[in-house]
Order: C-alpha cells, then structure tokens, then sequence
C-alpha cells in the first residue's frame, strides 16, 4: 500500500513538472531605452543600395519595429557623393538609384533625422566603413555528396549536397566570407544552409580553395549545404561569397545569439555596433566585395 501511494504521488509531481515546462515564462527584465538602429550594406555590385531606419523595440514585443522616415541620408567617397531615396511604399527604406561602390576605398554614410519620437534636437549618426578586398573570381561549383567518417558519399534523399566552390584566395587571413546560396535564381533558405552562413578564411589564406594542395584526404571543403531533397536535375545552384571583416562577423554572431536566448541560462551578448551619433544609436553600416559562381546539380554524381 505505502509503495502504491509513493508511485501515485511520484506520477502526480512528474505531471505537475511536465506541466510547468509547457508555460511560457518571461523574466521581468528592466528594458532599456528606445535608440534609433541603423542597417545598410553596400557593395561592389551594380545595383541599387539600401539603409534602414528604425527605432528599437523592447525585449518581448511580437510587433514590428517602429521605422524613422523623412531623414536624409548619403554616403560620401571623397569628391563624390551618393544619396539615398526613401520608398515610398516602405518607410524607413532608403535606396540609391543603381550604382556599384568600389573595393580597397574608404566610405563614410551621414544620417541627419531633423524630427524623431526620441529627442526634441535633431539626430545625426555617421559610421566610417572600407569596403576590404576580395578575390577576383569564383571558377566553378561542384555540388557534391556529403561524406561519412569513412570517406564513403551518402547518397539517400535525405543527404546532404555540398555546395564547393573553387578559386584562388588572397593572402589575408583576416577574410570572412558572409555566405549567400541561390537556388535558381531565388536565395535558398533551409536551416541546412544556415549552418554555413559566415566562413572565416584563416588557414584558407592563399591557397586555391579545394585545390589539391589544401585538400586533405580528397575530400571538397564546402562552403554551404543543401538538403537532396530540394534538389532536381538541371537545377543551378549559385553561390555569392561577400568579403567581410571580422568586426561585422561578430555583429552577425551577437545577433543570432542574441534570438531566442534563455535569460535563465546567463547574460545577453552585448551587441556590437559601428554606429557613431550625438545620442544612443546601434546598427552596423556594412561594405562587402562579391564575387559568385554557379553549378549545376547531376543526380548521376550521387548514384551508386
């Protein structure tokens, strides 16, 4: 009778826990203040360049972020200057009219808000960005079998396809490449692929990437992974690598760490900003050199 009462009451508590971890819990943090958040890239594509405007939000809010229009914003190189254009169908969206930027040169963008929710003075924010090298070109793609820890290519649906692309690096291990993989021409997004979204070059440097003097066992160095399954014959697979310092790297690091962690578990990242102003402001303006290369996917290289 005792050992059928312990087992009741045993039963009874695991439920109740079971239960407890069902509920959603939020620690009441103290919020800090709104500041304005600035994100831009610009690069050495031909094409038309944006910034956002926002302000930030508070730790718990499913709403979309409150955007800051009417400013005038620019980027400055010198004599020359590029001016940004807010959408009219999306406030807080600034875009240049087409035009490429240009490697291994200095950029610095300008931000004036002469009428915010923040502050009764207007704001001004600035960053100063050098857009870094980058190598001259992407030769070729291969989309190959991922392996196992014998060397032997997995080839069921569900296997990984290993996106490997091949060309001669520069010799600055200081290279990040931030990963964009294209699948017939729209960006692919499966969780796989996300895996590999920033490739730091060091031990890379200054070889021919997945050439045979940096291969070990015969076996490609990927840049990104797709999912078999998303996969057809015929389907062409473009990879863009954007050369980024390891500053932004840590930007985009303390952002991804900084969705969905646990309070409970310990301290926020600290989220790492280049943003300059006369008030509180956070964001990264960002300058990447591109290059990009394609493949096409054979179902023959993952038969038996």
């Amino acid at each position: 009778m005792k050992r059928r009462s312990l087992h009741i009451i045993l039963l009874t508590g695991l439920a109740l826990l079971t239960a407890s971890c069902t509920e959603e819990i939020r620690m009441d943090l103290p919020q800090g203040k709104r500041v304005p958040v600035v994100e831009g890239t610009l690069t050495d594509e031909y094409k038309r360049h944006e910034v956002t405007l926002s302000y930030s939000s508070e730790m718990y809010s499913t709403d979309d972020p409150e955007m800051i229009s009417h400013a005038q914003v620019y980027v400055a190189a010198g004599e020359d200057t590029v001016w940004y254009h807010e959408r009219e169908d999306k406030p807080g969206h600034y875009l240049t009219d087409s035009v490429l930027f240009r490697k291994n040169r200095w950029y610095h963008l300008e931000i004036n808000v002469e009428e915010n929710i923040l502050y009764s003075r207007p704001i001004r924010m600035y960053a100063d960005v050098k857009m870094g090298n980058n190598a001259t070109a992407i030769d070729s793609v291969l989309l190959l079998p991922k392996r196992d820890a014998n060397n032997i290519p997995l080839l069921d649906d569900s296997a990984a396809v290993c996106v490997c692309p091949y060309f001669q690096t520069l010799a600055d291990s200081s290279i990040v490449y931030n990963v964009e993989l294209y699948l017939n021409g729209r960006l692919f997004k499966n969780r796989p692929s996300k895996l590999f979204n920033l490739f730091p070059m060091q031990g890379y440097a200054g070889y021919y990437f997945n050439g045979p003097e940096m291969l070990a066992d015969n076996v490609e160095i990927p840049v990104g992974i797709m999912n078999k399954s998303y996969l057809h014959e015929g389907d062409v697979v473009k990879v863009k690598l954007y050369s980024i310092t390891k500053d932004y790297m840590y930007f985009l690091v303390g952002q991804k760490l900084a969705i969905g962690v646990n309070p409970v578990m310990g301290a926020f990242p600290a989220m790492f900003t280049n943003i300059f102003s006369n008030c509180d402001a956070i964001g990264w303006f960002n300058a990447s050199s591109v290059i990009e290369g394609e493949g096409v996917y054979h179902e023959s290289v993952f038969q038996d």
